[in-house]
């Protein structure tokens, strides 16, 4: 396994909460992204992938194990790049410097494309989504995630700034479904570390931001993706999009 391969290598770049390093993040964080390449994985077998935003490659190596044509991994950060070059070379795998908002590719080129945790980062998700449409081929598949503000900003509105520094705008479930459905066919929406809804009625919304952090271990829920329940807030949200060959980019 992979994994136990590279664990042990020592890092040479730094865990600061958002930048994901195999070896060198806590194990809660890890084991959620990499289920979120598990799952995707089931899609991109005989396919040519996009991993937008790779970080540090170890999701794009996991779509690779899958068999898969070619897989490219693109992050904006050419020190996050260079890690993915050193540790995870494989045959039928590259990575390339590049930005979501404007993809170094031709129209309709990927079958396939995973945007995990990338969009709250974005000054203008509507360009990003532009652009991840416009790489798409006809029918292709869009596999994207985002985390849940009502779970990780708890209190703020879609206008505020999210709790994360990092970050630069949060969904809640249904404002993220809303805005992929503005360019893609929504399939399939799945959710990871799950707490029941009841907390997010109208009478305990306000309180929310205050009691949240102290009754909700997202350590304790499930890493693995399941269907979203109405029942349910999820810490993050997974969207399974297409584009319909009637679409032009």
């Amino acid at each position: 396994m992979f994994f136990r391969d590279h664990v042990e290598k020592k890092c040479n770049l730094i865990f600061t909460g958002e930048r994901i390093i195999e070896g060198n993040t806590p194990m809660r964080i890890w084991v959620d992204h990499v289920a979120r390449y598990k799952f995707a994985s089931r899609y991109v077998r005989g396919k040519k992938v996009l991993d937008i935003s790779c970080g540090t490659g170890y999701g794009s190596r996991i779509l690779c194990d899958s068999e898969i044509v070619k897989t490219t991994g693109v992050d904006i950060s050419s020190e996050a790049i260079d890690f993915a070059q050193t540790h995870y070379q494989i045959k039928g795998l590259e990575f390339k410097v590049g930005n979501i908002l404007d993809i170094n590719f031709p129209k309709n080129y990927f079958d396939v494309i995973t945007c995990f945790e990338t969009v709250e980062h974005v000054q203008n998700q509507e360009k990003a989504f532009m652009e991840l449409k416009r790489v798409l081929k006809p029918t292709g598949l869009l596999i994207i995630s985002s985390p849940n503000r009502k779970l990780t900003s708890p209190g703020r509105s879609i206008n505020d700034h999210p709790d994360n520094p990092f970050h630069v705008k949060e969904y809640s479930t249904g404002e993220f479904v809303s805005a992929l459905g503005r360019y893609f066919k929504i399939l399939e929406v799945y959710g990871q570390r799950s707490i029941s809804r009841l907390l997010f009625l109208p009478l305990f919304e306000r309180i929310a931001r205050k009691v949240l952090p102290i009754i909700y271990d997202p350590g304790r829920g499930n890493p693995e993706l399941e269907k979203v329940s109405s029942k349910k807030e999820y810490r993050y949200i997974i969207v399974v999009c297409k584009k319909s060959k009637s679409d032009s980019p």
